[in-house]
């Protein structure tokens, strides 16, 4: 990573806005009934009878939504002309704020949001439907995770890809790329797919489909090792947002409207379409711990504080 400015890490300057977001997220986190009481004898990981399985004219609506982002991503790119170019008060302030000063630091954002929002994805996909299966042997749980992290992402990709080909906002970094190619490493490559960050609806997408799947299931048979799943995503979206704008790639803007994409996709679906039903809804919790941002003139960190 770079240091000073250039560093995707939240220091100096940065270290205030980051520690908004963070306070903003972790204060919604218990907020939204996440925690829950550990009795996994009482709490086991089953699929609950009021829940709908996945049905047919969801893997159809999957498939073609996925079908559909491809098409969008192979045969309707950005355009190659910006239809959207400008900024506004509010990008401009941030991008001041965050922007690396330094093609190290950029180059080293940029590295940060490509690794936090691919390993991110392995979260859903990979690890819950794995410990549905192997852990608690449960092999109609793991396929109904696998298929509901299939379908919200199929969904989040088309919506993103539709954006990036009628948007076509121009990408922060243009007007220096034009003047210098050198100025990042990705000038020229996607220059007209600013809205939204696409890295970050990816991580967003899995943050939510995190947070929903450990709400309802105790897969980690444990309250703080669920609550944690969530809040690790959480920090890792944050992440990767304020690297994109670190980056240079995205407007602050990009990154809000791609995490509202892809947390709507990741959470909103797995309860629209399943959850809401009812059945194993987390149950009241007796203590819990808490996380809490801090932020000092050059430094950002975390607390930690029991509530009984």
């Amino acid at each position: 990573m770079g240091d000073g400015a250039g560093s995707p890490m939240c220091r100096g300057r940065t270290a205030t806005l980051c520690g908004w977001f963070l306070a903003v997220i972790l204060a919604l986190l218990p907020r939204l009934s996440w925690a829950r009481e550990p009795n996994p004898a009482s709490d086991p990981v089953e699929w609950s009878p009021s829940w709908p399985r996945f049905r047919w004219w969801e893997y159809f609506g999957a498939a073609a939504f996925e079908a559909s982002s491809v098409y969008l991503r192979w045969y309707q790119p950005p355009p190659q002309q910006p239809k959207w170019q400008g900024s506004n008060a509010f990008d401009d302030t941030v991008r001041d704020w965050l922007r690396a000063e330094t093609l190290a630091g950029r180059t080293s954002a940029a590295n940060v949001s490509d690794w936090v929002s691919f390993v991110g994805t392995f979260a859903p996909l990979v690890i819950d439907p794995s410990v549905a299966l192997v852990v608690h042997r449960n092999v109609d749980v793991g396929w109904q995770l696998l298929m509901m992290d299939l379908e919200a992402m199929a969904v989040a990709n088309f919506v993103n890809n539709l954006l990036y080909s009628e948007v076509g906002r121009a990408r922060p970094d243009s007007s220096d790329c034009a003047k210098d190619p050198s100025y990042n490493r990705l000038c020229g490559i996607g220059s007209n797919a600013s809205l939204p960050s696409g890295h970050t609806v990816t991580i967003a997408t899995a943050t939510g489909l995190t947070c929903s799947h450990h709400r309802y299931l105790p897969l980690y048979g444990n309250s703080t090792a669920d609550d944690a799943a969530c809040a690790v995503m959480v920090l890792a979206t944050l992440t990767t947002g304020v690297s994109r704008v670190v980056a240079d790639r995205h407007f602050a803007t990009d990154v809000l409207l791609g995490a509202a994409i892809g947390f709507g996709s990741g959470y909103g679906l797995p309860w629209l379409l399943h959850y809401r039903y009812g059945g194993m809804e987390t149950s009241p919790h007796t203590s819990k711990v808490v996380l809490f941002p801090f932020a000092a003139d050059k430094a950002l960190g975390l607390g930690v504080m029991g509530l009984l």
